[in-house]
Parts: C-alpha cells; sequence; structure tokens
C-alpha cells in the first residue's frame, strides 16, 4: 500500500514541554485536511541546529521568532507523505532516490522569422 501523500497548507513551530515540535495542516490528495506531526530528522532537514544555536543545548524562547518563518518558508506549499502512527499522521517530505538524473535538452531551435523579429528588436537605433 502506497502512503497517502498531500500539500502542507500551514505549518507552526510550537513547544511542547521545552521541546521545539513542529505541526502541520496537510491537504491529502484525496481532499481530506489533517493534522500532522513532522518528525525530528525533518525538522533538522530545514532548521540547521548547528547555525542557529551553535553547540549548545539551551534556546532561548525567543530564538521561535526567527525558527517560525523558517518553518513556514521551508514548508508550506511542499509535497509530503503521510503515514498513520498510534491514531496520530506524521509526514515526511519526498526522497531523492527516487530521482534520476539526464542530460539537458538542447534549447529549441528558433525558426528564421521569430529570430529576425528578435534581432531587429535588439539592435542599437540608426
Amino acid at each position: 500500500m502506497r502512503r497517502p501523500v498531500g500539500t502542507i497548507v500551514r505549518a507552526r513551530a510550537e513547544l511542547q514541554g521545552q521541546r521545539l515540535k513542529v505541526v502541520a495542516s496537510v491537504r491529502m490528495d484525496a481532499g481530506e485536511t489533517v493534522e500532522a506531526r513532522m518528525p525530528d530528522r525533518e525538522v533538522s532537514a530545514i532548521l540547521p541546529r548547528s547555525i542557529l544555536l551553535g553547540g549548545t543545548t539551551r534556546a532561548p524562547v525567543s530564538l521561535l521568532d526567527t525558527v517560525r518563518p523558517i518553518v513556514e518558508r521551508m514548508t508550506e506549499g511542499r509535497r509530503a507523505r503521510l503515514w498513520l502512527y498510534k491514531e496520530r499522521w506524521f509526514l515526511s517530505f519526498q526522497p531523492w532516490r527516487g530521482v534520476r538524473f539526464v542530460d539537458d535538452e538542447p534549447p529549441p531551435v528558433l525558426d528564421g522569422a521569430v529570430d529576425a523579429s528578435r534581432k531587429a528588436a535588439t539592435a542599437p537605433p540608426a
């Protein structure tokens, strides 16, 4: 069975206890919207701790003012796979594993009339 896929329509960073958690509203392709949690490995991919905190394990609450817009911009509109575990939805981003790189396609060949009109349009005035 394939995991359902959807688009993240809203994401928010919040504190649960003293830990950062990311929760997202995901509109599944079937039309239903569910609330899904983002696992720590996915949060780490969009919020590099070493850049935001260095080596410390203590973060000021004010850091949330920086983190929240990053979470929104890096997640909203993205496609995600969903799964249900212990009656909670979780999400993960689509992996690179299935992507295959191919040679770039050559640029299209312009016909003579289009090419001549472009040259005339960009020529310096006489």
